[in-house]
């Protein structure tokens, strides 16, 4: 009953109200389909359809032997109709119609949708920080879903086309449906440190290989996120302080990230290029790659990863890589191209 209360957004006393109502209808329409074959001697369908016809007071004709037993019978199934199957219509109709019942519904067509996907992406909270990098998120072309508890936000998420499992991101449940399983990456930018730490151990118990990022609210709270199983932490008010810092000191530099980093698609991106064992670029100089005659690429940095460890691999960056720098599995080039230029570098190293 618990269950079912939950798959249908209902409490157990709606639910069991629900149930009752179910069967009592049930119930009347086989008790009128057997009572009509038993008096007025017909057979199941002609018996159903006089039952039918009985219970909604449409009253098309009346088939079969229709006798003192019948009438009689009609009667008390006619009165049964008035008072419990009354009951049991407005029951049903009153839940299926209850915004709990619609939101149940839509749940199970987004988990429906959700169990299709591999490699996705969870992002746990839609606030101003989750909304921004939603909208990066689907910016990049990449697979999302988001988990919210607020209603109002939920309405707003489905209007966007985005999607969304209802429910607290710190519980397991949500996280399951959401695909915790199958998704590759998850994001938290809940509003609470504690909150935060809570998905973040939820989520790195479901699924141990999952990348996780966490929004930092308090500075005090960092270390407990790289313990609970955050890949990376980050702090958006750092980040927009030092920002708004950057404006005024160095204004073109800020400029050149605004282009670059958080670009709209109006010209330069950043990127990155990881160099696998089988990819072509393994075992070459940059010289030998020649990415910028290629494809119009510039590299401006080189990550070399010392040593891969599950949750936070370590490594160093090489800043204007030079070009006889020698690319080896696991590096990671940061890279600066338009959009066309990254996507023709990304299919040729694909085919």
């Amino acid at each position: 009953m618990k269950r079912l209360s939950l798959l249908f957004g209902l409490r157990p006393k709606d639910m069991r109200r629900l149930l009752v109502a179910i069967v009592l209808i049930i119930a009347i329409i086989m008790i009128g389909t057997l009572g009509y074959m038993l008096t007025a001697h017909l057979d199941w369908l002609n018996a159903l359809y006089m039952t039918v016809i009985t219970i909604s007071t449409v009253g098309y004709g009346e088939l079969g032997d229709v006798g003192r037993n019948t009438r009689v019978f009609t009667i008390m199934l006619i009165f049964a109709t008035m008072i419990w199957g009354a009951w049991a219509i407005e029951s049903l109709l009153s839940s299926i119609l209850s915004e709990e019942f619609r939101e149940a519904v839509l749940q199970l067509r987004s988990i429906r949708k959700v169990r299709s996907m591999e490699n996705h992406t969870i992002l746990c909270g839609f606030g101003r920080i989750g909304e921004a990098a939603a909208s990066e998120l689907k910016r990049n072309q990449e697979l999302f879903v988001v988990i919210e508890k607020d209603p109002e936000v939920i309405d707003r998420l489905r209007e966007l086309g985005y999607h969304v499992i209802s429910g607290d991101a710190t519980e397991d449940g949500p996280l399951l449906a959401a695909g915790i399983k199958q998704a590759s990456r998850l994001l938290t930018t809940l509003d609470e440190d504690n909150a935060n730490i809570v998905t973040v151990l939820s989520a790195r118990e479901l699924n141990p290989r999952i990348w996780i990022a966490s929004r930092l609210v308090r500075h005090d709270n960092y270390r407990k996120l790289l313990r609970a199983g955050a890949n990376e932490v980050v702090s958006p008010y750092d980040y927009g302080g030092r920002r708004l810092a950057l404006t005024l000191l160095r204004p073109h530099v800020a400029e050149f990230l605004s282009e670059v980093v958080f670009d709209e698609g109006r010209g330069a991106e950043m990127d990155e290029l990881r160099v696998e064992e089988d990819s072509e670029l393994a075992g070459k100089t940059l010289a030998q790659a020649n990415l910028r005659q290629r494809f119009g690429i510039t590299v401006i940095a080189l990550y070399h990863c010392l040593e891969e460890r599950p949750q936070r691999p370590t490594g160093k960056f090489e800043l204007n890589p030079g070009p006889d720098t020698i690319l080896s599995p696991g590096d990671v080039l940061i890279i600066v191209g338009t959009a066309e230029q990254l996507h023709r570098l990304h299919q040729a190293l694909r085919a």
